[in-house]
Formats: structure tokens, sequence, C-alpha cells
């Protein structure tokens, strides 16, 4: 194996203890290197709404039980290889990395072959969120002084994005490039990113890059006021505020009747927030044809769906988990050639990880919380 300063025996990590509690501050061994590893010495780690519900016990089914070490938005650098990773070469010690959630594909089934890793049927886990055939807790993630990582999934950071910007880019960065893949826009499309917070910020800057229109739809001004904070080539080209039902309604009738002379309304649509009306409401703004993609992914609940412009108006529905290993390359790279950035709204040292946590759920959070290592 491959390795690069003495790494400790142990170290500090924020560990699931009980759902609907925080996530506890202790210490805990330093995980052992497998053949097929990479050991990483975290950085930054981001605070996701997927780690506040695998504290409410939303993934327990899933495999995330008490024991596991919460994050699936971790960055930081390679100081360790397993024999396999280090003869397989795709990483070094020293590399700046980054992992989406995804560990130990089988790279041999149906969905791995055809559709991307991140689907695999036979995954060893997934950071942070779930379980596996080789994490029977859940697989651990982000939120400590070192991670397992997969070295078939890792992602090399450029020098230009700090780790507090990085860590969020693999799952935010991840699940909203994945969403603006899956919706198939062209070149110079209308494409409607629905909620511009934590995630949509990122949308509407790598929709931009990739050479779209874009309009920027949030209920709250404070969102769209941190778009128009982006650097002036990647801002929106449209703002709407739906803050009410009138605003609704007006807005509705707007777009459903904007962009084009015939067949009128948005190309695409990207929903990054959980309201289940959203689906529904969007179809009213869609032209016939469009797609919709949610990766908002409420929990405890549907999504409303009108079947008649989903039938007469042959629009769809489709959602995204996040997008695959060398996609997540691909937007890591388009984050720093196209001078995106990271709004990080606070970072926090990963003894106040509840503090962290506190924060999330306050109602005027504007983009990241970043957990940052000593």
């Amino acid at each position: 194996m491959s390795q690069t300063t003495t790494i400790p025996s142990k170290m500090h990590a924020a560990v699931l203890r009980e759902y609907k509690k925080p996530f506890s501050y202790e210490e805990v061994p330093v995980p052992e290197v497998g053949d097929d590893d990479v050991l990483v010495q975290i950085k930054a780690a981001g605070y996701c709404h997927t780690d506040l519900q695998v504290n409410e016990g939303v993934y327990e089914s899933a495999g995330a039980k008490p024991g596991m070490i919460g994050s699936h938005e971790p960055a930081g650098v390679v100081v360790k290889l397993g024999k396999n990773a280090e003869k397989r070469g795709l990483l070094k010690v020293g590399d700046r990395v980054g992992s989406i959630n995804t560990y130990h594909p089988c790279h041999k089934c149906d969905a791995c072959r055809n559709l991307g890793e991140q689907l695999c049927m036979n995954v060893g886990g997934m950071l942070g969120v779930s379980g596996g055939k080789d994490a029977p807790k859940g697989k651990d993630g982000g939120f400590a002084e070192y991670m397992i990582a997969d070295d078939t999934v890792l992602a090399k950071v450029p020098e230009s994005i700090p780790w507090a910007e990085a860590a969020p880019l693999f799952c935010a960065g991840a699940t909203t490039y994945g969403a603006i893949l899956a919706a198939k826009a062209e070149r110079d499309q209308w494409v409607g990113m629905i909620g511009v917070g934590g995630l949509g910020h990122l949308g509407v800057q790598y929709a931009k890059a990739l050479g779209y229109k874009v309009v920027a739809i949030d209920n709250r001004q404070e969102a769209l006021d941190l778009v128009k904070e982006l650097p002036k080539h990647l801002q929106a080209d449209k703002y709407v505020l739906i803050d009410s039902e009138d605003a609704e309604k007006k807005a509705t009738e707007e777009l459903g009747a904007a962009f084009y002379d015939s067949n009128p309304g948005m190309d695409r649509v990207v929903i990054n927030t959980e309201a289940r009306h959203l689906v529904k409401w969007s179809q009213q703004c869609l032209r016939v044809g469009g797609i919709i993609v949610d990766v908002g992914l409420p929990s405890g609940t549907t999504l409303e769906v009108d079947p008649f412009p989903l039938s007469f108006k042959e629009q769809t529905v489709r959602g995204r988990l996040i997008c695959t290993p060398a996609q997540s390359q691909d937007m890591v790279n388009l984050h720093a050639s196209a001078g995106c950035r990271t709004y990080v709204e606070q970072t926090f040292p990963l003894k106040d990880i509840a503090k962290c946590q506190e924060r999330y759920l306050s109602k005027d959070l504007k983009g990241r919380l970043v957990i940052v290592m000593d």
C-alpha cells in the first residue's frame, strides 16, 4: 500500500447514535484501508437535506443505522491507497478529491453498464446515507477526520476550488448537474430552475455555462437575490417570485405564454425543492413535449402530476439520483473552468455539528452549510 504521513489510530467524527437527535461528536477508530479502498483525509464535508433525513430515520430501511458516520458531501486529500487502487493508478497520494455517495459499485450489473454506477444494483453502500453488501450499519461518510472511499468513484478537485466550496459539489452539484443532463435541453432553450437555494444556485450556473437560458424561480426573495450575486455571466435571464397563491397564478399565466410565438412556455424544468405540487404547477408553464426533472425528493408524501398535459402535451416527468462518477468529474471541471461559485453561508468545526444542524433548520438559511476540519 502507498501512503503519506503517519496516520493516527483514532479520529473525531459525527456519528448517528439516535434518530431524531443531532449527530454525536466523539472519538472513533480511523478506518482500515481495504485493497480496493482509498483513505481520504477530510478537509470539508457539506451538510445537506439528506443528512437531516438520515437523522430523522428516513433512510433506516435503506440501511442507515445507529453507529454510522454522516455526510455524503466529502472533499479532502488522498493519504493512503489499497494495493488494487494503487495498481489501477487512477489516483496518487496527495491528490485533492471529492466523492459522490457511491461506494464499491460492481461495474458489472445492467444498471452500472447502461445507466451509471450511481444506480448499481450491488452497491457496497452509499456514503453517509445507506448500507449495502459491504456496509451493514450504513456506509460511513465525511463527517470525520478520515474516510474510506472508492478510487473508481472519486473526482479530482482543482486547486482553484476552496475546500468549503468543493464539498457541496458532490451532492448538491452532482444532483443538479445530473438533473440538467437528464432534462436533455438544447443550447439557447429555456430551462426553469425551481428552488435556487443550496442546489438551485449551482444549477443556474451550470445551465448558463452549458449555454441555456435560465428562469430562476423561488418562493423566497432571499434566494433570488443570492443568484443575482453570482458572477455576471452565470446569472439567470429571468427571475420569478412565487410567494403567494396570486403570485403563483400570475407566474403560471406569464410563463405559460412566454418565450415562443408558437408552442410557448419553458422547454425544461428542474425542481430542486420538495413542495409536492410543483410538478403539477410546472406542467402548466411547460411547452408541448417539455421535460420536468424532479430532484426535490419530498419524504412521506407523493408528487402531484396532472395527467392531461402529461398525455395530451406529451410531457415527460422524470427523476434523477445524482450524476455518474464520470459526469461528476465533468461537473467539477465545468465548475472550475466557468468560474462558478458555491455560496457557503457558514462553516462550522466538526465539534459544532449540533450547531450546524440547528442552523440548517432556520427559515432564513441561504446557500450551503459546511463542516471544515482544523
